[in-house]
């Protein structure tokens, strides 16, 4: 299993089949590899724990040019609603943390560049405007964290993304495996819907799985290039 490393540890070779690797780390090793240019956008940002382990993977697989993208609210989730209201597994305001408590656990551990770190406050269905997409305009996604738990907010943000991915860029879900791993809820039934949707120009191709709780995919074109 591809569980995350320690802050203290010593980060490992990928080019090796040994020790505990960061996924963190093997999307950066991915997209170094595979010559995917692009930046990383994580929803769902919570105390900052992946910020900075993505932080730290793409300073030591060095890409030039690379920005750190975070969505949240900053205020914790929002009510679970609709097919995921009475499951009971996540609660509103669960995760928060301001963006100032980011921003310290970030230089804590030397993961904070304010040349290349930017934050996108706001609840999604407010935040993920047609403005905020024009903002970001000519911007590609190479590694995609989705850590929103929540079906409605993984819907919004897979709308979101879909004209600034690229095939061969790495999603990484953290809550695939959660409400029990049901195709019926959260992120896993969120990616079903997108990937039926005859608009949605890409597939999920897995990769890897995380933890008891994620899995990684790459973004493959639905059609074939002629």
């Amino acid at each position: 299993p591809l569980d995350p490393l320690p802050y203290t540890a010593e980060q490992p070779s990928l080019r090796t089949a040994f020790g505990r690797v960061d996924i963190h780390s093997l999307a950066a090793f991915w997209a170094m590899e595979t010559r995917l240019g692009g930046d990383y956008w994580e929803f769902g940002v919570g105390l900052g724990r992946s910020a900075v382990a993505a932080v730290r993977a793409q300073a030591l697989y060095v890409r030039d040019g690379v920005q750190f993208h975070f969505f949240d609210s900053f205020e914790g989730l929002p009510p679970p609603s609709g097919r995921d209201r009475d499951f009971g597994q996540f609660h509103e305001g669960a995760y928060r943390a301001g963006i100032d408590a980011v921003t310290a656990l970030m230089r804590a551990h030397a993961a904070f560049d304010p040349g290349r770190v930017v934050f996108h406050p706001g609840f999604f269905d407010q935040s993920l405007s047609l403005e905020r997409a024009a903002s970001l305009a000519g911007r590609r996604i190479a590694i995609l964290h989705i850590d929103v738990d929540l079906y409605d907010s993984a819907r919004l943000v897979l709308g979101f993304v879909t004209p600034f991915l690229q095939p061969g860029a790495m999603v990484l879900f953290d809550d695939w495996h959660c409400f029990g791993a049901s195709p019926h809820h959260g992120e896993r039934a969120a990616a079903a819907a997108w990937q039926a949707d005859p608009a949605t120009p890409y597939a999920l191709e897995p990769y890897a799985d995380y933890g008891w709780h994620g899995k990684a995919f790459v973004a493959v074109a639905k059609t074939p290039p002629v």
